[in-house]
């Protein structure tokens, strides 16, 4: 599926990881965090920009989550030693970070009237509309119909190929809650979707 998502806005520019080198130079942490969480978010930004953007729908959004995700991740730097679990700590940051602008952007749209998108987004621009029309736009039209849960564990599942303890974890929920919202969301796919796969 990871081949069958359009890109982020940062990914689309070529943006270069200014807003990580402007947030570091301004730390008097030491030089080795500093060069590590920069070495971090180039290998790892525009992945997850792609996993914000499968969260959210929105791309200027999948951005902001991912940019944020990283800032989290280094105020809170020394909680986490090992490279591997920093990767885990920071998927986990991005999945309750998209899950936090779910609920504003719905209470938002609920106290404003204003429908919900199938693309999840709170407003569509040109470039979502372009995402969403290429490459398999039903699967993408199908995911933004998903509740937030069922979207959130369907996509750690077969776009990052999680195991349900990993999705657990970064869902902060129970491996049952996972195999149920995983269930739900298959089957609310299967219905979308037919036979598409």
């Amino acid at each position: 599926m990871q081949a069958a998502v359009g890109l982020p806005a940062s990914e689309q520019s070529g943006s270069e990881p200014t807003a990580m080198l402007r947030l570091v130079s301004g730390t008097t942490r030491p030089g080795p965090a500093r060069s590590e969480i920069v070495a971090l978010y180039e290998a790892e930004f525009h992945g997850m920009a792609r996993l914000a953007y499968l969260l959210c729908g929105n791309t200027q959004q999948a951005d902001d989550l991912a940019h944020d995700a990283f800032v989290r991740l280094y105020e809170h730097w020394d909680r986490v030693n090992d490279p591997v679990k920093r990767r885990a700590y920071l998927r986990t940051i991005l999945v309750n970070l998209a899950h936090s602008a779910h609920r504003r952007d719905n209470t938002a749209r609920r106290h404003a009237g204003a429908p919900l998108l199938a693309a999840g987004g709170a407003t569509t621009s040109a470039e979502d509309e372009a995402i969403w029309r290429s490459a398999r736009p039903e699967v993408l039209a199908a995911l933004g119909t998903l509740s937030e849960r069922q979207r959130t564990a369907v996509v750690l599942r077969h776009w990052l190929g999680m195991t349900e303890g990993e999705i657990a974890e970064a869902m902060s929920c129970s491996v049952g809650s996972v195999r149920t919202h995983t269930a739900r969301g298959h089957q609310n796919l299967a219905l979308r979707l037919g036979g598409t796969r």
